[in-house]
């Protein structure tokens, strides 16, 4: 008797443990080269500074290592968890380290944030 791979269902696409965790590669490499280490030097001078890994540790704590958005629909997760800039910084880079404007969140939850279009400043 052969031993089965088990499948994973991701959207609407099956795959083993292998194809997803190569996907996950594509896909953090992706967006490392775009938004961690992309042309913005600033925002990724920001990222890898004292003052955010400091800052990202104090929200990660005030928010017990759990994803907010999930436990607002009453589910503990404490998976795969990352702060996230509620007003972003492209709109508003006073705010990059306001206690206030970070939660924590998890990939999923981030992925469904949707983030209004920032507003054209008027002249």
């Amino acid at each position: 008797m052969s031993f089965i791979e088990p499948k994973i269902r991701l959207g609407n696409k099956t795959m083993t443990q292998d194809q997803l965790l190569e996907q996950r590669k594509r896909n953090s490499k992706r967006y490392n080269a775009s938004v961690r280490y992309g042309k913005d030097s600033k925002y990724t001078e920001f990222y890898q500074s004292s003052q955010w890994r400091s800052k990202r540790k104090r929200v990660l704590l005030r928010d017990k290592y759990l994803c907010q958005e999930c436990l607002k629909q009453g589910i503990v997760n404490d998976k795969r968890l990352m702060v996230h800039h509620i007003v972003e910084l492209k709109d508003d880079w006073k705010r990059r380290l306001d206690m206030d404007n970070l939660i924590t969140v998890c990939t999923a939850c981030h992925n469904r944030i949707d983030h209004k279009p920032r507003r054209r400043p008027e002249v």
